[in-house]
């Protein structure tokens, strides 16, 4: 599914990611936001709100997912979604949780969100009683509910990174994140393709960089329409693509790990899973093979 111009509009088939906040209550290996190396901050539902209002003028995605870290540690978890979908961004709202605070939600919550993903983790599991209320809550409010058991994980960075083009380049054609899933994400009033250009940067040891060297900046200009059309679909390496692993690092088995030693020195080559980079080449919707099964709970199921 691909990002078109249509309308006047660059349209997203997927969704719009918001990092409600940035740290999290886990410490998953291989995190795709690098939650574990981050302090406290959480999103403003008001500075959210403006950008997303000027993005949406030019821009329009499928669903807005509002995401971490664990987004439900934001004390005002509600209000951001309703600043979101105040902006008229997107169709719908997706909450994406590993839902360990779930219980602590208010029946607010509930009425606010259209869809909610739960990704449940081996360290972290969920009770089946717990899951079936969430589901009866979801079904009693028409909220769309699917909960990911994850067992294994990819690995997503290297500190070192890589000096093979070659290597980038596959990296970046073969990235579900910025060619399937479409995973922009919108950060401090700027516009990137994928988390990792955006949060990756900023924990490097070595080497770190300006991350807006991979974003756009959101604006109102008469230009900004095909410039962001531009962005979005040009066929060219991020320079975080140097440090990333994309879609196609090595699987490992889900484990936390506390925030010292977390950071990943391996070089870049000795993390790339080579069949899966070659199954990809082929075919980029292949299953990466995280998640081990899945319930869901559509809007009026049972």
């Amino acid at each position: 599914m691909t990002v078109s111009l249509t309308d006047g509009k660059v349209r997203n088939p997927e969704g719009v990611e918001v990092n409600a906040s940035l740290q999290c209550n886990m410490r998953c290996r291989s995190c795709a936001h690098l939650s574990p190396l981050f302090r406290r901050e959480n999103a403003d539902p008001a500075e959210v709100h403006d950008t997303l209002s000027v993005l949406s003028r030019n821009y329009h995605a499928a669903y807005a997912k509002i995401m971490g870290g664990e987004p439900l540690l934001h004390p005002d978890i509600v209000g951001l979604i309703e600043a979101v979908r105040a902006t008229g961004v997107s169709d719908t709202i997706l909450v994406a949780t590993n839902g360990t605070l779930l219980h602590r939600m208010p029946d607010r919550f509930w009425q606010a969100v259209d869809s909610l993903e739960i990704s449940v983790y081996p360290s972290r599991m969920l009770a089946p009683e717990d899951v079936e209320r969430y589901r009866a809550l979801a079904r009693d409010h028409g909220v769309s509910l699917l909960v990911n058991y994850y067992t294994r994980f990819r690995a997503v960075y290297s500190e070192t990174g890589t000096d093979s083009p070659g290597l980038v380049r596959d990296v970046f054609d073969t990235c579900k994140l910025a060619h399937f899933w479409n995973s922009h994400t919108v950060y401090e009033g700027w516009l990137y393709r994928c988390p990792q250009s955006v949060f990756m940067p900023r924990q490097l040891r070595t080497g770190g960089w300006d991350t807006r060297v991979d974003g756009i900046e959101i604006d109102d200009g008469p230009e900004f329409l095909d410039r962001l059309h531009r962005f979005l679909t040009r066929d060219r390496p991020l320079k975080a693509c140097r440090n990333c692993l994309g879609s196609v690092g090595r699987l490992h088995p889900h484990e936390e790990r506390p925030r010292t030693g977390w950071q990943v020195t391996e070089p870049l080559e000795d993390l790339v899973d080579r069949p899966f980079l070659d199954i990809c080449k082929d075919d980029i919707t292949a299953d990466d093979g995280c998640v081990e099964r899945s319930l869901s709970a559509p809007v009026g199921g049972a």
